[in-house]
C-alpha cells in the first residue's frame, strides 16, 4: 500500500512541475510578444511584415496553449484567463483576417482561433 502511495505522490509531483514548466514557458513566450502585440493593434494602418510573423507566432502560442489545454494539462481557470486574453486581439479584424489566412494552412492542431474567442 505504500508503495501506491509513494506513487501516487511522486506522479503528483511530476506532473506538477510539468505544469509549470508549461506555465512558465507559454508565459515567457507572450511576454516576448504581448506589448509589440499590444502596440500594433492600437495603431491603424496595414500590419507591417513584421507585425505579421508576431501575430503567426502568437497563434502557434494559442494552439499549443490550446492542445495542452485539451489534453488536461492546463487548468480550466488558467485557459479561461488566456481565452480572455485572445479575446482583445479577435476584435480586431486585421488580426481576423490574418488569422483565416493562417488558418488554411491546416497546421494549428485543430485549433480555430476565431471560434476559441467567440464563445466568451
Amino acid at each position: 500500500m505504500w508503495a501506491l502511495a509513494f506513487y501516487l505522490h511522486a506522479r503528483h509531483a511530476a506532473d506538477a512541475k510539468f505544469v509549470k514548466e508549461l506555465l512558465t514557458e507559454f508565459n515567457d513566450r507572450y511576454d516576448k510578444l504581448g506589448s509589440e502585440l499590444q502596440f500594433a493593434i492600437a495603431h491603424r494602418g496595414d500590419f507591417e511584415k513584421e507585425t505579421e510573423l508576431r501575430f503567426i507566432r502568437y497563434f502557434n502560442l494559442c494552439a499549443e496553449e490550446w492542445l495542452f489545454w485539451r489534453a488536461g494539462y492546463i487548468y480550466d481557470p488558467v485557459w479561461n484567463a488566456w481565452k480572455n486574453g485572445m479575446k482583445q486581439y479577435s476584435r480586431d479584424p486585421r488580426v481576423v483576417a490574418l488569422w483565416e489566412n493562417e488558418k488554411a494552412s491546416d497546421s494549428y492542431y485543430g485549433f480555430d482561433f476565431k471560434n476559441v474567442t467567440s464563445d466568451l
